[in-house]
């Protein structure tokens, strides 16, 4: 079983698509503006959630239509239509998220576990080894979008992925901006794109992951392995330079100030494509 642990939120189908893992994918594919919509509701659970019980329950993807489904407490993840790989005819593993692959004809059914860890964020666990079509589409993301109005508010707060949910965590969009937090203080929600079904929890700050949520999280392209990473707000999508990087965060050192201008500039190629999904 893959855990998923995720604190997640808003904002975001569709800001990096062009920049998979191989770095290859187009960047000037235009989306389907057909597919902008917030889909048809799937069911989940809308309950709040605890950190000393864990809310269990079912999804099946729609293979067909645009669907989201709710994870408990303003949590959501949403599936365009043919936006899932056919488990049966599908590779699955690390270095298999960019290979093409036949969508799903038929229903899947996903068992899916929901709780709050010991920082008060939201987690999630995903039965299925799942992965999801590859796209340059951004309106063909898979995208999980969690309430977390703490994490909206934080640039060191980003959706990490967690092997397990007692294992230590990574920040996937060190080797792929296209999985970059987008963040957004005025809905209170953090949003990322998503390439497969495994572990993924907001975190913030340095640690060993784990229940804690707390894990180093890299940084974006060219940016040293142990350097710190940082979410992107729907406000920095507004500064130009490092001077107003700067004065927008104050307590950033000069390098974090280019890490965050960088982040600043890729999200802004495909900012036009923002979505909010819940």
């Amino acid at each position: 079983m893959r855990k998923v642990s995720i604190a997640v939120a808003l904002g975001f189908a569709a800001a990096l698509a062009a920049c998979s893992e191989n770095a290859a994918a187009p960047r000037s594919a235009a989306p389907d503006a057909s597919l902008a919509g917030p889909g048809v509701a799937g069911g989940g659970a809308t309950a709040d959630l605890a950190g000393t019980d864990t809310t269990r329950f079912s999804i099946t993807i729609n293979p067909w239509e645009k669907t989201y489904y709710d994870l408990g407490a303003g949590n959501r993840i949403t599936f365009p239509a043919r936006s899932v790989c056919d488990p049966y005819r599908t590779n699955y593993g690390v270095g298999t998220w960019d290979q093409p692959c036949s969508p799903a004809s038929y229903p899947i059914t996903v068992k899916v576990k929901a709780w709050l860890d010991r920082t008060g964020h939201a987690r999630v666990d995903f039965d299925q080894h799942l992965r999801f079509v590859p796209s340059s589409n951004p309106w063909q993301w898979v995208v999980i979008t969690f309430a977390d109005y703490q994490a909206s508010l934080d640039p060191f707060f980003n959706i990490l992925y967690c092997q397990s949910t007692t294992g230590g965590c990574i920040d996937e969009s060190k080797k792929d901006p296209s999985l970059l937090t987008v963040r957004d203080p005025v809905t209170g929600k953090v949003t990322r794109r998503i390439k497969h079904f495994s572990g993924y929890n907001v975190a913030a700050g340095e640690g060993d992951g784990g229940d804690s949520g707390m894990m180093n999280a890299a940084a974006s392209v060219g940016v040293p392995g142990d350097a710190p990473s940082f979410s992107v707000s729907t406000a920095d999508l507004q500064l130009d330079d490092l001077a107003s990087v700067a004065r927008a965060h104050p307590t950033f050192t000069r390098g974090q100030v280019e890490i965050m201008l960088r982040n600043i500039h890729f999200v802004r190629q495909f900012s036009g494509y923002i979505l909010a999904s819940g």
